[in-house]
């Protein structure tokens, strides 16, 4: 009995010491790298998503990869007529309305303004009297010199001082100028009168001619009525 023992103990030692020489004499496992394994897991990762993207495009229908559908045609916008209007001039417009008049000593003019109505500019206005000289409608023969003369009252409330004029305005001018008042004794003073002329010459051609001169300031503005001539030329 004690002798069996002995020899278990003994093959037990030797099984022992053998197992210990095994591995010893085994090398140890090598260190995995870490980078190794990272780069490892993560193209796996990649060739799943791959495989999982070209998966999904098979599994989209080939008509929602066809080119999108044409917006429909609009109907064309409807046409819009643009009708003029007169829009009427207030009292507040800084235009003012042209209106034909009849000039006092004279026949009408075509679009000329003035005339009996009352056309002042500030305190300048001013209104035809009667003729010197030559009446309206008078004959006279082709390239005679005759000498006309109006009579103009100041109506204004201001005098015609230096700088205001007796000027042509319209018609024919039969060679007649302006006259410019630039002498202190010619000044006509508001409610005075003063007679204006010029020498005038017949056209040569046979008609019926009329010239028309009117007031103006010395800033050039034209106020208060016509004092106009008619002649006939005849042979």
């Amino acid at each position: 009995m004690q002798l069996k023992k002995i020899q278990w103990l003994t093959i037990t030692l030797l099984l022992a010491v053998g197992l210990a020489s095994c591995n010893i004499s085994k090398a140890p496992e090598p260190t995995q790298d870490v980078n190794a394994v990272y780069t490892s897991v993560a193209s796996t990762m990649i060739a799943q998503l791959n495989d999982q993207l070209t998966q999904t495009a098979q599994a989209v229908p080939a008509t929602a990869l066809a080119s999108p559908t044409e917006l429909p045609t609009l109907p064309p916008l409807p046409t819009i007529s643009i009708e003029s209007t007169n829009i009427p001039v207030s009292a507040s417009s800084s235009v003012t309305p042209i209106t034909v008049f009849t000039p006092v000593g004279g026949t009408p003019l075509a679009g000329g303004t003035g005339g009996t109505s009352s056309t002042a500019v500030g305190c300048a206005d001013s209104a035809f009297i009667l003729d010197i000289t030559i009446q309206d409608g008078t004959t006279e023969k082709p390239g005679t010199v005759f000498t006309k003369i109006w009579r103009m009252q100041n109506t204004g409330t201001c005098a015609w001082s230096s700088g205001f004029k007796f000027a042509f305005v319209s018609g024919s001018k039969m060679g007649g100028g302006d006259y410019t008042i630039t002498r202190k004794y010619d000044f006509v003073t508001p409610g005075a009168t003063k007679d204006f002329g010029f020498k005038l010459t017949a056209p040569t051609v046979p008609n019926t001619y009329t010239g028309c001169w009117k007031m103006q300031t010395d800033q050039g503005y034209w106020f208060g009525g016509y004092a106009c001539v008619t002649i006939k030329v005849a042979p």
